[in-house]
């Protein structure tokens, strides 16, 4: 169930990661690499984990950093002279080799004990953070739906246009809607509600 749930959290994350217009022509095949990348992210969760009840699962929170790098390397490609190909497999190659340098240091963590660092972490700090990753989906979300880069926040002006503003409504309602449902005390209303929208 869970597995059926995130494939498409994963085209969101995909649109998410690579929202530059240079990879707008390989959405496709970029989608299969998350997708990929997410599932061998997932087995590897379920087979290392020490919980036997553990379930693997890609979360938003590193979507902020990807999205940056992945923009930023094509930014600098772009204004360089290169080509959507030098785009492409530095891009696909950089965030490999940093979401698995973050795995290491992640696992060395854990075998060491230093998990209990986080702990010092100020509150507003972490508070804040969460805050942005809140703004950042719901900011990619409105992006999604209107079909358009949402990187800045004066990019919200995009909704002064009537047919965005009408694209937009529909995933702004249902993301209300859901949030609503989700502090019901029904566990089954927020899986039914999320198989009921379209």
């Amino acid at each position: 169930i869970n597995s059926i749930m995130c494939v498409p959290c994963l085209y969101g994350y995909a649109a998410v990661i690579f929202n530059h217009e240079a990879f707008q022509s390989h959405t496709a095949a970029l989608s299969k690499i998350v997708l990929l990348s997410s599932t061998v992210h997932g087995f590897c969760f379920v087979a290392f984990s020490t919980l036997p009840f553990a379930i693997g699962q890609v979360q938003d929170a590193g979507l902020i950093f990807l999205s940056a790098m992945s923009s930023k390397i094509a930014d600098e490609i772009i204004k360089d002279g290169g080509t959507t190909d030098e785009i492409l497999s530095t891009t696909i190659v950089t965030l490999g080799l940093a979401t698995a340098s973050l795995g290491v240091v992640l696992i060395l963590m854990g075998k060491f004990k230093l998990a209990d660092v986080v702990a010092y972490l100020p509150l507003p700090v972490v508070g804040g953070y969460l805050a942005f990753i809140g703004y950042f989906c719901i900011q990619a979300g409105v992006a999604l739906c209107i079909s358009k880069a949402m990187v800045k926040f004066v990019d919200w002006s995009y909704l002064f246009d009537v047919r965005a503003l009408l694209l937009a409504l529909p995933g702004i309602l249902a993301g209300v809607a859901l949030t609503w449902i989700s502090r019901l005390n029904n566990s089954a209303a927020l899986p039914m509600s999320m198989v009921v929208i379209p």
